[in-house]
């Protein structure tokens, strides 16, 4: 058996290192090279398992969106989405079209409409506005309450507390709540 590498046929003066196993031998340059190799494949994988997932993430939040309630604003929701998930060319900056859409809310969902503030906080929770989401499912269990809607309130207390806020944050927005006594108020 020679001491050459197996795999590019460089010998012992010609690489830093030469690596003996039981039949053939191995450089470190090669080891190097087929490392490299393996980790590119592993980040190509990775790409496109994160791609895959991507894919798999937006297509069940259309799905969910589709399915929400948003009367005259979903046309403005869909557009919110394309822009979040950066569909078509030339696409607008995603916080004029959501300071855009939050403004048709305010114009068209009435302040104690607890439903539509209900499905907007899940909205917003899945598009990763965590302070929008708290925000109006806060302002969905207050107006549940003042409506003494009480199992919607604890749907929305649930939920509240499922998705993961702030600890403190959630803590003295029930805190204010039950202090103002009447709920309804804003």
């Amino acid at each position: 058996m020679k001491n050459v590498c197996a795999f590019c046929g460089r010998g012992i003066g010609e690489v830093k290192e030469l690596f003996s196993g039981p039949v053939l031998h191995i450089c470190n340059q090669c080891i190097d090279d087929y490392s490299a190799r393996l980790h590119k494949r592993d980040i190509e994988a990775t790409a496109r398992f994160k791609e895959e997932i991507d894919h798999a993430v937006s297509e069940a939040f259309r799905h969910m969106v589709a399915n929400l309630d948003l009367g005259e604003l979903h046309d403005k929701y869909q557009l919110l989405m394309k822009v979040k998930f950066k569909e078509g060319p030339a696409a607008p900056k995603f916080q004029e079209v959501f300071d855009e859409f939050k403004r048709g809310v305010d114009q068209v969902i009435a302040r104690d409409d607890y439903q539509s503030r209900y499905d907007l906080g899940i909205a917003y929770h899945e598009m990763g506005l965590t302070s929008d989401a708290f925000r109006e499912l806060a302002a969905s269990l207050r107006f549940a309450l003042g409506h003494r809607d009480f199992k919607k309130a604890e749907e929305i207390l649930s939920v509240i507390l499922f998705m993961g806020f702030e600890p403190k944050a959630v803590f003295d927005m029930l805190e204010l709540l039950f202090k103002e006594g009447g709920f309804g108020k804003k």
